[in-house]
């Protein structure tokens, strides 16, 4: 089992490595990092950011060592919905919530699993992968960092938000055309303008179900302006 985080790439992240380790690259930068699922398996010198504070404070605290719960009630879960950003809150409200969203609701199935220990195990194979990341809190656009390749996994476009705020998709991709003129940016999407082209795709089955309960599928692209 992988760590949970909604709209992550736990399930391609290995694979999405392999294609951006075919790029030459010495620094790499993965502003919309999640639980760095992607970058975990690269060789470089890696800067992660995010603009989940929580998320941050969680990543941090694992690589330094932190050990979190591995019992977290309903009673806790609620008691810390509306704390300070911490790595506990972190923990808590992305790994014991429903499919990995931010508080979305306390986890439970009829097996009685326990979620809170699942995530520590998980955490402890990705603390050893994360020692020299270089982890920073902040949005995309208001972090002035660069390196040679970047690689974007931002909301997708019409799928459900994340819980940091609205997110302008033409801003972004004019973010993606500047940053192109000095690095490699690739980004994760569904689609994108036409001035990009799409150098990888493998179609997934989402979490998302129709009015049936079936699982919808999806082309997940990689894209570079072309």
């Amino acid at each position: 089992m992988d760590v949970s985080y909604f709209g992550g790439k736990h399930r391609l992240g290995k694979r999405l490595a392999e294609v951006i380790s075919e790029f030459e690259f010495g620094t790499y930068w993965e502003p919309f990092c999640g639980m760095f699922s992607v970058g975990k398996y690269l060789q470089a010198s890696r800067i992660a950011s995010d603009a989940q504070p929580d998320l941050i404070h969680l990543l941090r605290a694992v690589r330094d060592g932190w050990e979190p719960p591995h019992q977290v009630s309903e009673d806790m879960y609620n008691a810390l919905k509306n704390i300070e950003p911490c790595a506990l809150r972190g923990f808590v409200g992305f790994e014991c919530s429903y499919a990995g969203k931010f508080f979305g609701g306390y986890a439970r199935n009829r097996t009685n699993r326990n979620y809170a220990t699942n995530a520590v195990n998980s955490l402890g194979k990705l603390r050893p992968m994360i020692q020299d990341v270089k982890f920073r809190s902040g949005n995309y656009c208001d972090l002035d960092l660069s390196a040679d390749l970047i690689y974007c996994d931002p909301p997708y476009k019409n799928t459900t938000g994340y819980t940091v705020g609205n997110f302008d998709h033409s801003i972004f991709w004019q973010w993606v055309r500047d940053k192109s003129k000095q690095s490699i940016v690739l980004v994760s999407e569904y689609s994108a303008p036409g001035d990009f082209e799409t150098i990888w795709s493998q179609q997934i089955r989402t979490d998302m179900s129709n009015s049936k309960g079936v699982k919808i599928p999806r082309v997940e692209r990689l894209f570079k302006m072309s």
